[in-house]
């Protein structure tokens, strides 16, 4: 039997039968939009942890206070000192596997900028942020480590703040601001990031003088935060180590604070989003085997149903193989119109991803992966139905009632 009349008979068939293929594909269709989901979401999280992380590098700590010892020990953390800009140089001094180390707390406040108003989050940094962070300003200059000691009331604004406000980010520069009804010189603006560094929104957030911001605008409670810079990547561990050494003896309870490395960090997030992606593939895999079940059903009730059709085209000469490739076609067919379906019902899904704020990338990957897999549970779950009806005797085919 030729190809092309193999392909119309499947065709006429599928016609003739179309309810039963479209509700047996439904399975399909939604195995195939899931599979686009999957694949949507695990480039989505890798695009949102680029963005949490942004040029921090991997040889990055964070010392900060562990929010689950504030929970089970709250008293012993309130009696837990509030790490200072002397225990930071003194944690420096001490460990050298560190390239540098900054102290930081942040605050939203009321600030004026051009006059008018916002509700502005307040970054008071010590002046080692511009290595730390990779903060190097890109109009005027950061701030100093006089602007420290004497606690000026200097601010270096991020791009997005300088821009929406004084039209050119380099206008601002040399500009007045108030923060907390204090007024602050703006004498430098930094280059815009378009991405988080670590928890810091560097576009949208005005950096003090950590003093300054510690003096004035920043709560008796607020737990600043130490973020340092380890000599290489290889060293990070060691440097965590010393820096926990320091802290049992700096402070009262140096056991309340967590000491995480950006690496660690990045592999955390990176590891819930292969578990969400897991679960899905999961589901997509159990959803592909019950619409393959009802696949390889519907061809066996195909079967029954054309068993005289079957003796009938033996009986003209067609052979085994020309039978079960017809009923294999036709099994891989409906998968195919199913994958099409689950496909388009993506396109209509994934815009919908925004409102529940699961960060999705759409992608040609994704599209290509639930054709594939697809086709490949019609093929799997027709070969046997298909073998089954080549296996037919021409006889008791064209006897069967």
């Amino acid at each position: 039997m030729r190809i092309t009349e193999m392909l119309r008979l499947v065709w006429l068939n599928i016609i003739q039968n179309k309810f039963k293929v479209i509700l047996s594909s439904l399975g399909i269709m939604a195995g195939a939009a899931t599979i686009v989901l999957v694949i949507a979401i695990g480039k989505g999280g890798e695009v949102e942890i680029t963005k949490q992380f942004g040029e921090l590098s991997a040889a990055t700590i964070f010392v900060s206070l562990d929010e689950s010892q504030r929970i089970l020990h709250d008293k012993d953390v309130a009696q837990s000192e509030r790490l200072n800009v002397e225990h930071v140089q003194q944690i420096k001094d001490e460990n050298p596997y560190l390239k540098n180390i900054m102290l930081a707390d942040s605050g939203n406040a009321r600030v004026t900028l051009n006059g008018e108003e916002y509700n502005r989050t307040i970054q008071g940094v010590t002046p080692e942020y511009e290595q730390v962070l990779n903060l190097p300003a890109l109009y005027g200059e950061g701030l100093t480590e006089k602007d420290e000691e004497d606690g000026a009331f200097v601010a270096v604004l991020g791009y997005d703040a300088a821009t929406a406000n004084y039209g050119a980010a380099e206008y601002a520069v040399g500009e007045y601001i108030i923060i907390h009804n204090m007024l602050f010189k703006v004498v430098g603006v930094l280059p815009k990031k378009g991405t988080n560094i670590g928890l810091i929104l560097p576009d949208t957030s005005i950096f003090i003088p950590y003093s300054v911001g510690d003096t004035y605008i920043f709560s008796d409670i607020s737990r600043p935060q130490v973020i340092a810079l380890a000599n290489d990547v290889s060293q990070v561990k060691s440097a965590m180590r010393w820096i926990r050494s320091s802290l049992h003896y700096l402070l009262f309870n140096g056991e309340a604070y967590m000491i995480e490395d950006a690496g660690s960090r990045m592999e955390t997030a990176v590891q819930s989003a292969k578990i969400m992606s897991m679960i899905l593939i999961s589901v997509a895999t159990i959803v592909f085997i019950v619409s393959g079940i009802g696949i390889m059903n519907v061809l066996f009730v195909s079967i029954k149903e054309r068993t005289r059709e079957i003796g009938i085209l033996k009986a003209l000469g067609c052979s085994e193989r020309n039978i079960w490739l017809q009923f294999l076609l036709e099994s891989i067919t409906i998968s195919f119109f199913g994958s099409l379906g689950g496909m388009l019902l993506s396109v209509f899904i994934l815009p919908l991803m925004a409102y529940v704020e699961i960060p999705v990338l759409p992608s040609v990957s994704g599209q290509l992966a639930a054709l594939f897999f697809s086709l490949l549970t019609g093929t799997a779950f027709g070969y046997y139905p298909a073998y089954r009806a080549s296996r037919q005797k021409p006889i008791e085919a064209l006897n069967y009632e």
